[in-house]
């Protein structure tokens, strides 16, 4: 009877577990335009991010950027910081993550086109 117990307790945590998307599976619905109440912003393939249209022409980015990951279901970012290079900005934990919209750390943000980034 107790091992009976046992499997099922294993299976039922199974269970649970396989409904959760895996960092990969988070990464890939990431990736494309946010907007925010305040901002939109871009997140590539390659692990960048950026508020409002990528700039990465001349010297230095004339918007703000940085790199992003996912891990442990949480969102982790970096930000450029002139003269100091990329800074920590922390991670959040991801609490929704659809085709549609992000919630994560308090924030929440809509999926958008990239062609209506920057278009208010």
């Amino acid at each position: 009877m107790r091992f009976l117990t046992i499997v099922c307790v294993l299976f039922a945590a199974c269970e649970l577990c396989a409904g959760d998307p895996s960092d990969r599976e988070l990464t890939a619905q990431m990736v494309g335009a946010w907007r925010s109440p305040r901002h939109d912003y871009v997140y590539l393939a390659d692990g960048t991010w950026w508020m409002g249209k990528p700039q990465p022409s001349g010297p230095v980015p004339q918007v703000t950027h940085g790199k992003w990951w996912i891990k442990d279901h949480q969102l982790c970012e970096t930000v450029y910081v002139e003269g100091a290079g990329l800074q920590s900005n922390g991670c959040e934990m991801i609490t929704r993550l659809t085709k549609h919209e992000i919630e994560y750390g308090g924030y929440r943000m809509k999926r958008i086109k990239l062609t209506e980034v920057d278009k208010y």
